[in-house]
């Protein structure tokens, strides 16, 4: 029998649907029609969703309380040499708000929870952007500077971005099987992985400045975070060694939501210090500054923002159409 929430009833795994199924998962679902006013309320619930929304709304309130400080010292309106640190505190501010949304909605509706991580993916990979900008203004090493990744790494970063929110986009409309999970984490892991270039180069080849900056123990420690992530996503433990004692507290997706978090936030303080740097040297830096045309930085962060809105109505009006399909069918 289902127990009573705030929000309505809580179901056992065998209640609800198979495609509201979690691996591992035993208890804790939310009805898969639930009204908009109770997806609210069930973030006060012991629901299997509820500190997954907690673990990504408050960290997206902390980032920006730093950007409202940020902006208190730093004349983002006029100052293109802080055009990328706003781009980058832009996608810090909107990823984990995304994610806390789309854990808080998705159970409205069977193509409520496809849009809900369609939107999710899509401010993942705003966020990979974001992380290029700031890597290549503030935290590009000297190692790099005048080769091929020093000329294109805004590029390829743009490229990465629509390619992430395209392929994982897809991957919901597959089959559940081990390569849909490979290529949903593929289509994270990649954009990650190529941003991290300049930084895993400094950190092996730094020169003798370099090498002394403060950030070096930041950056260096969010790939530990990084590496446990990646884990707790691939490995669903705890709750695979005791399926249904984590399913309220402690199991893998929350355990994920945290480890990310501290590294993006290792993430921050390694290019806030890396940009403190920089200033003491501005006029230098300025002289081949890559971000003084606004279109570099705001331009390109918000193409990308306007195509991940296209691909995501495309793969609505997809779902759409797939559900009427097998309605006829």
């Amino acid at each position: 029998m289902a127990t009573e929430g705030l929000s309505g009833p809580i179901y056992k795994v065998h209640q609800v649907p198979e495609h509201f199924h979690e691996l591992f998962i035993m208890g804790g679902y939310r009805h898969p029609k639930s009204t908009a006013k109770q997806c609210v309320l069930s973030v006060f619930d012991p629901t299997n969703e509820t500190l997954n929304f907690w673990t990504h709304f408050l960290p997206s309130l902390y980032f920006i309380w730093v950007l409202r400080d940020l902006t208190e010292t730093l004349d983002f309106r006029n100052d293109s040499f802080t055009w990328p640190l706003l781009m980058y505190m832009f996608a810090c501010c909107i990823f984990p708000l995304a994610s806390a949304t789309a854990h808080t909605f998705n159970t409205m509706s069977y193509h409520a929870r496809h849009i809900c991580f369609f939107l999710d993916y899509a401010a993942l990979s705003l966020f990979s952007l974001g992380a290029a900008l700031a890597y290549k203004a503030y935290v590009f090493p000297h190692c790099l500077q005048d080769t091929f990744l020093d000329s294109y790494f805004v590029q390829i970063a743009f490229i990465n971005s629509i390619l992430g929110t395209t392929i994982s986009c897809e991957t919901r409309f597959m089959n559940p099987s081990f390569f849909r999970k490979i290529l949903r984490i593929g289509a994270f892991a990649w954009p990650y992985i190529f941003d991290c270039i300049p930084i895993i180069m400094r950190l092996l080849y730094c020169d003798s400045t370099e090498c002394k900056l403060a950030s070096q123990l930041n950056h260096g420690r969010q790939f530990a975070f990084a590496v446990i992530a990646a884990f707790l996503y691939i490995s669903h433990i705890p709750e695979r060694l005791q399926p249904g004692k984590f399913d309220i507290i402690g199991h893998s997706h929350q355990l994920f939501h945290i480890s990310s978090i501290l590294g993006v936030h290792d993430q921050m303080q390694g290019i806030l210090l890396d940009m403190q740097y920089h200033q003491t040297r501005k006029s230098e830096v300025m002289e081949d500054w890559d971000f003084h045309d606004i279109n570099s930085s705001l331009g390109i962060m918000g193409t990308v923002f306007f195509l991940n809105i296209l691909i995501i109505t495309a793969f609505s009006i997809r779902l759409r159409c797939t559900a009427l399909k097998d309605r006829q069918d």
